[in-house]
């Protein structure tokens, strides 16, 4: 027996080649048992008496022992791969959160420290137009000086226009893959990954030497949105691997932003009609930043001390943002109490009407209101703050 069959992360890579990508039994697995070590020992009889596993999954989990997860894991070392499972401390938080997490990322250089680089994500049409491409380069540049990590997928089109972007601006990024790290999928792109696995990271669930298929790309979709905070579509048709992961960004509590496209482009009609369905449209990097403020305000001015205007100490609120008495007087009843909760840092609308008493109906009324009075800034997500 060799020292790498002690490690927990081979019962990890057991178990996703049993189960599959994307799947979402592991966490069943592990509320029933202390551990998948446990889970491995207590065998078929036990397997099938969860009552959940398909005959082929039970059939995986006895041909392919932990010993060939040992081996496999050996080999990824001598490959200068390394694997994470949801038990290591650099598997990324964010990406713990959602309900299929991968039970093993295979690493190609390192992942960035999510916690001092806010991810975000940046995902396009491989048949992007050359205002896409410049779009998605030049707001992934600006995000990743201002220390955000880009995360894409690595196609052609947008997703290489988005690293490029952020490897131009010396700063971070991550490539997630729908195939092994070491298969030659896209060679065109080839250098491109190299320079990403540089400065950041190759990643993918699937184990070295797993091909490219086109059904390997949508449950690789999921890890692009769940790793980041929000995940921003720089031109997409109207049936869209991009639009998939907007989807699941969503499910996953995420942000999603667009960019508005030319709606005669045949790339326009997915973005559009993101937007048209609550994904905040944005034309710069700012525009994503502002949404994080508590990630971002100290590098791009966005906190109250390094604004031009004199901010007033009353419980966090700028008076100054606010209208005049006079006009505030023609503000209704309902739209005042909202305003007098308002601070610069967005708020949900519950938070903001919580102790009011308004109804929600009545609580959107009285933002209308503020906003067509130019006394509120509304975000992603019917979060609302002061104008700066």
């Amino acid at each position: 027996m060799t020292e790498s069959e002690f490690d927990p992360r081979i019962y990890w890579i057991w178990l996703q080649h049993a189960l599959g990508p994307g799947s979402s039994k592991p966490n069943r697995v592990l509320s029933a048992y202390p551990s998948l070590a446990e889970f491995y020992r207590a065998g078929r009889e036990a397997w099938l008496l969860e009552g959940y596993f398909t005959q082929k999954e039970i059939s995986k989990m006895c041909r392919w022992p932990a010993s060939a997860a040992a081996a496999l894991l050996e080999y990824c070392g001598r490959a200068g791969q390394r694997v994470l499972t949801p038990e290591s401390p650099e598997y990324p938080e964010l990406l713990r959160q959602i309900p299929n997490p991968p039970c093993a990322l295979y690493v190609k250089g390192r992942l960035p420290d999510f916690d001092l680089a806010p991810p975000i994500a940046i995902v396009g049409t491989r048949r992007a137009t050359p205002t896409g491409r410049a779009a998605a380069r030049s707001i992934a540049f600006e995000l990743a000086k201002h220390g955000a990590a880009v995360v894409s997928g690595g196609a052609l089109g947008i997703d290489t226009a988005a690293h490029q972007g952020a490897l131009q601006a010396n700063g971070k990024t991550v490539c997630v893959l729908g195939c092994g790290i070491d298969f030659p999928y896209l060679m065109a792109n080839a250098s491109l990954r190299d320079a990403v696995a540089a400065t950041g990271a190759l990643i993918s669930e699937y184990p070295p030497g797993t091909q490219a298929s086109g059904s390997n790309f949508p449950i690789r979709n999921r890890i692009i949105s769940g790793m980041a905070l929000g995940t921003l579509v720089v031109e997409a048709a109207g049936k869209s691997g991009s639009l998939i992961t907007a989807d699941f960004a969503l499910d996953q509590g995420r942000d999603v932003f667009a960019v508005p496209a030319d709606i005669f482009s045949p790339v326009s009609k997915g973005v559009n009609g993101l937007i048209k369905s609550g994904a905040k449209p944005v034309s710069s990097a700012e525009e994503i930043m502002e949404e994080y403020p508590d990630r971002f305000s100290e590098k791009i001015g966005l906190d109250g001390r390094n604004s031009d205007a004199i901010i007033k100490d009353n419980g966090g609120r700028a008076e100054e943002a606010r209208p005049a008495d006079g006009e505030a007087e023609d503000l209704s009843e309902d739209a005042r109490a909202l305003l007098a909760r308002l601070t610069r840092a967005p708020q949900g609308l519950s938070d903001l009407t919580a102790g009011t008493g308004l109804s929600a109906a009545r609580a959107l009324s009285a933002v209308t209101e503020l906003e067509l009075a130019g006394a509120v800034r509304s975000y992603s997500g019917r979060r609302y703050s002061l104008p700066r």
